[in-house]
């Protein structure tokens, strides 16, 4: 008798973590209690204000296009609710062998949900293929999923640097904030796979309410931030761009007798212009925000034409005649040229003797910097403006070179 007793009682406390006894006719038998025999109507909401639970899942960056603004991601929605004409809970004939069963849209009432700003397909998001999980407490989570394009407006200010943050918008379609609440739950990235282009940074959740026809509509709006992987634009734009345009200043250390200065200063303004076709099939075409790169090729472009302009000057006053007297403005932009880049010329002075300062001595070349009072000749001044020019030149490429660097450098790490 104690034997049979210990038995029932080793049995009793097993049955728990025994595997449930399922059977296709205990589940038939289950359905046809909650949707025939119980009247479910799929058309009728569970509650006066149904709380949807809302959770973005990741699974990878389509494309993000800063020239169309626009983003394209592939993932799942998982929506969750409770719909308590769906428990059974309470009855003991079900609740222990069957914890949940599988179905689709079309047995049970799902939200009226849609991705407002989608730009591929604006419709209330429904398939049949995606089942339904119904839980033994009346909790039912859908987890429809596609390809979601939606609008994005980008800022392009420090391209190829940038960080852009773009939207996936969920309202409801039909029901109001008075019938359904939404609420977002996170962004799920168990499975998400990295982009090539695109650094996923982080994401945040905003709730607001759209108004339609006079009623105020849920919604809320999944923000996704990525961080732009920049090694491609740096070895294949930023660095070419760089050393291309340093080419300008070297067009002012040709002598001009070679015959190849005026060649050499068009032949880089159109190697320039050509690279900066390609480049700017790359540059988003937007007028809301300026790249600071654009802004950077404008000046450099400038530089070139401005380099011919002075190339031709510099030429011109080198094959002047040696009687053509020089300006006074051109010998006071020497004299100033030469202190500012500490520039020192073979000028002619007049030398007079100390004892008779009446008496002019023989004229010779000095080598100093020239003065107010020089005695410059055309091939000085040639060779004191090219001097000029290309420090010039060259001072000016790096601190733009380097002001620009810096600037998408440091928005690039410290708005992290």
């Amino acid at each position: 008798m104690n034997m049979r007793i210990f038995l029932l009682t080793l049995f009793l406390s097993l049955a728990p973590f025994c595997e449930a006894a399922f059977t296709h006719s205990l589940e038939n038998d289950l359905r046809t209690l909650l949707f025939t025999t119980n009247s479910y109507n799929r058309f009728t909401r569970p509650l006066g204000q149904v709380p949807i639970s809302a959770e973005l899942n990741l699974l990878t960056l389509t494309s993000l296009s800063i020239k169309d603004q626009t983003m394209a991601i592939a993932g799942y929605f998982t929506f969750v609710w409770t719909d308590n004409r769906l428990s059974w809970i309470s009855d003991a004939t079900y609740n222990t062998d069957i914890p949940a069963f599988y179905t689709t849209q079309d047995y049970v009432w799902i939200p009226s949900l849609s991705v407002t700003n989608s730009i591929s397909d604006i419709a209330v998001i429904s398939d049949n293929t995606f089942i339904i999980r119904v839980a033994k407490d009346g909790t039912l989570k859908w987890t429809p999923g596609g390809i979601y394009q939606t609008q994005c407006t980008t800022d392009v200010t420090y391209y190829p640097f940038d960080i852009q943050t773009c939207s996936v918008t969920l309202t409801t379609w039909g029901y109001t904030n008075i019938e359904i609440s939404l609420t977002g739950s996170g962004v799920d990235l168990s499975y998400y796979e990295p982009n090539g282009e695109w650094d996923f940074s982080s994401y945040s959740i905003t709730s607001s309410t759209r108004a339609h026809g006079g009623n105020s509509l849920p919604q809320i709006s999944f923000n996704l931030t990525f961080r732009r992987r920049p090694t491609f634009q740096i070895m294949n734009t930023i660095i070419p761009m760089i050393l291309l345009a340093s080419l300008s200043c070297f067009v002012f250390q040709l002598p001009p007798d070679s015959g190849e200065k005026m060649g050499y200063s068009l032949t880089t303004l159109l190697a320039f212009a050509v690279y900066l076709t390609l480049v700017s099939g790359n540059i988003p075409t937007t007028s809301i925000n300026t790249a600071t790169l654009s802004v950077y090729l404008i000046i450099m472009l400038a530089m070139g034409v401005i380099s011919v302009l002075l190339t031709i000057y510099v030429l011109k006053c080198h094959h002047s005649p040696e009687d053509r007297p020089i300006p006074n403005y051109l010998k006071k932009f020497c004299f100033l040229a030469s202190k500012i880049a500490f520039i020192d010329a073979c000028c002619k002075q007049k030398i007079y003797s100390i004892d008779d300062p009446e008496i002019e001595s023989k004229s010779k070349e000095v080598p100093k910097s020239p003065n107010e009072d020089s005695e410059l000749s055309w091939p000085e001044v040639t060779r004191i403006l090219d001097k000029f020019f290309f420090r010039f030149y060259a001072v000016f490429l790096l601190i733009v070179t380097l002001c620009v660097v810096l600037t998408l450098i440091i928005h690039y790490y410290t708005d992290r």
